[in-house]
């Protein structure tokens, strides 16, 4: 073979190899890019223009849904939550502590150990590290007295909870008070729907987590959930009953 000749096979052997790293380098950029717009699209499905989340449920039953959510705590220690609400034609008597209602008629004691804390919800809550039984009102009425309201609801509904679940799983009660945040085209209307029945579930924590802290966090920014900016308080209390 004439030097020519092998100086041409290797400058082709050159360009190929230089051909393969370039089409290397295109595949890894590609894949790149196409991960990195799968990750945005995914992370931002649930977010609006303005950062707020709408978190995504499923059902435990026909009436009740679970929303699950995490956060961390001010030291970045992490706790995961699901937030166990009844569908948005269950929900407290207005100005009442001890009753709740289906659409427009109060359920007796019976209908709340069956609808209310029905077999799935027990079952559901009876495997959590810990319960959070909240309490909340509606934009009625003075704030002070509508947060001892959303009190007196937490504690109910920790009692509620004790007796179909037991004592075993640590309980607190959260309190977030007063709704605060009407719109004006919201005045007038049915306004059941800012005070619902929740009970949140921990499912995970890092050790040393604060869980109001964390809590809260996984709380804020949510379009579909009560962020407790919308709310008057966020009292937080270990349920000793």
């Amino acid at each position: 073979m004439s030097q020519y000749q092998e100086e041409s096979r290797a400058d082709s052997e050159s360009r190929s190899l230089f051909d393969l790293a370039i089409g290397a380098l295109i595949l890894l950029l590609t894949v790149g890019v196409f991960g990195s717009v799968l990750n945005d699209a995914y992370f931002a499905r649930d977010k609006d223009k303005t950062g707020v989340r709408r978190i995504f449920a499923h059902r435990w039953n026909d009436r009740t849904l679970v929303f699950p959510i995490e956060g961390t705590d001010r030291q970045g220690r992490r706790a995961v939550f699901d937030v166990v609400v009844l569908t948005k034609n269950y929900g407290w008597v207005r100005a009442s502590t001890t009753e709740l209602e289906k659409d427009d008629t109060i359920l007796s004691p019976q209908e709340i150990q069956d609808e209310v804390l029905a077999p799935q919800l027990r079952q559901g809550l009876g495997t959590a590290l810990g319960l959070i039984a909240v309490g909340l009102a509606s934009q009625e009425g003075d704030v002070a007295r509508e947060e001892q309201r959303g009190g007196l609801r937490a504690v109910r509904t920790a009692q509620w909870v004790r007796g179909a679940i037991g004592n075993r799983i640590p309980m607190w009660t959260l309190n977030l008070g007063r709704y605060i945040d009407p719109c004006a085209d919201c005045e007038d209307i049915d306004t059941s729907w800012q005070r619902p029945f929740i009970v949140i579930a921990v499912r995970s924590v890092d050790q040393g987590t604060h869980i109001s802290e964390a809590l809260a966090d996984a709380m804020s920014g949510t379009s579909n959930l009560p962020a407790p900016s919308r709310y008057s308080t966020f009292a937080f209390t270990k349920y000793q009953r």
